[in-house]
């Protein structure tokens, strides 16, 4: 019922576990990423009511982020996206890249992280010697970002816009193909990392996002310290598949019921390119209000900050089913300048 089902490729993956022909609106809301604290408040803040038969489904109900037996908001346990490309793919081959794969915090729209990464650049290569960085793609096209990162050896790559139905398929790419993934905060791509059993790293100064500050930061060193310690890095898979829901995987037709797609409902629709806008919009100049305790790191914007790229916030036609290869290789700055001419 939102745009933000379809960030990072995720209907895709769940369209494909199903046997869908195509993506179709899902009735209720779908966790877009790994969180520090419960998803209600996270992604689904400016929606603290839904239709009556929507539903929000959110990976795990095993996390350490969040309680969902105390959550004011109910939900349901799905599994990640992630989990479901990862099944459906586990034959692929993919070519070892021999470098690490480094994942930096990167800036947004509405809230920039200045100066986060050029330490990290350089501690990358002392400690990786050359790595392949993926990076945002508003990351990429900024020859400024680029530039700081190849000054140090580093290749530079993307997963594409979050728009992208192939992002998640270029994410699992690299980090199956990866010597090891690093970044300088813990983040979804390492979990996902972890999840496959590749080795992670975080390294690098506490790095502060928008409004939040160095707080997840902080309190992912506290919750889940295996991560930053050496000792534990065995522990590292089994947490990381507990986080993505590998015990709330649902079958096919489970899945599907679950979703909205057993049947054609014309509400989603509706919802997905009216109402759901709508109540964003109400969310951010204050009209609705969201719950207590929402985590929005670009909470001290004005609303004006949203007007900048306005359609970055608004629905757009459902993406296509690729028919290309299910892992597809990372973006590269030039293949982003050449998409960026046509």
């Amino acid at each position: 019922m939102d745009i933000q089902n379809h960030y990072y490729g995720h209907s895709t993956a769940l369209a494909r576990y199903v046997g869908e022909p195509t993506v179709r609106h899902i009735n209720g809301l779908v966790q877009h990423g790994w969180t520090v604290a419960s998803p209600t408040l996270v992604h689904f803040s400016d929606f603290a009511t839904l239709p009556r038969t929507a539903r929000r489904l959110v990976w795990s109900h095993h996390s350490r982020a969040w309680d969902p037996g105390s959550d004011e908001f109910p939900t349901t346990a799905i599994g990640s996206p992630w989990l479901y490309l990862s099944a459906l793919t586990q034959g692929v081959p993919v070519k070892p890249l021999g470098k690490s794969v480094a994942f930096p915090v990167h800036s947004t729209h509405l809230v920039k992280i200045e100066d986060a990464n050029a330490g990290f650049a350089e501690e990358l290569a002392r400690r990786e010697g050359p790595a392949v960085v993926c990076v945002h793609p508003e990351d990429l096209a900024d020859p400024a970002t680029v530039g700081l990162w190849r000054e140090h050896g580093h290749d530079v790559v993307s997963a594409g816009d979050r728009r992208d139905p192939n992002f998640l398929g270029r994410i699992l790419y690299l980090a199956r193909a990866a010597n090891r993934v690093v970044s300088n905060q813990l983040s979804t791509a390492v979990v996902y990392a972890a999840a496959e059993g590749t080795p992670t790293e975080i390294y690098g100064p506490p790095v502060a996002v928008g409004s939040l500050g160095t707080s997840v930061s902080t309190r992912t060193q506290e919750v889940w310290p295996e991560f930053f310690d050496a000792s534990a890095a065995g522990q590292r898979e089994s947490i990381a598949l507990a986080e993505l829901g590998i015990d709330n995987m649902r079958e096919a037709a489970e899945l599907r019921e679950l979703l909205g797609w057993e049947k054609r409902r014309v509400r989603p629709w509706f919802d997905y390119w009216g109402g759901a806008p709508l109540r964003k919009a109400g969310a951010v100049l204050g009209i609705v209000k969201r719950p207590d305790g929402a985590q929005d790191a670009g909470s001290h914007n004005s609303p004006l900050a949203f007007l900048k790229h306005p359609l970055s916030h608004l629905p757009s036609p459902l993406p296509k089913l690729p028919e290309t290869d299910r892992l597809p290789a990372p973006v590269t700055d030039e293949r982003s300048a050449s998409l960026r001419n046509t």
